[in-house]
């Protein structure tokens, strides 16, 4: 079994930016998909938002990340607790 973990963040450095949605899957040892976990958008404060890179924000403009990050409810301690 392996379990894949797919992040999108504020930008590519972990030590500064933050996680703004998670999706899980588990696949077999010949990859076939056996559960997937929850696509979850993680609520971030503002002051994150706006200190991303410009490339970041029109990425997660043009796939409509930037508004369901401000829309969400889902704080990163729920969502972890929904992908365990």
């Amino acid at each position: 079994m392996l379990v894949w973990m797919d992040l999108e963040m504020t930008g590519l450095d972990p030590a500064t930016e933050v996680i703004v949605e998670i999706a899980t899957l588990i696949t077999d040892d010949e990859l076939n998909v056996v559960a997937e976990g929850p696509d979850l958008v993680i609520h971030q404060p503002e002051a994150a938002l706006v200190a991303m890179d410009p490339f970041v924000v029109q990425m997660h403009t043009s796939s409509g990340l930037l508004t369901a990050i401000r829309e969400s409810t889902i704080t990163l301690e729920q969502a972890g607790a929904q992908t365990l």
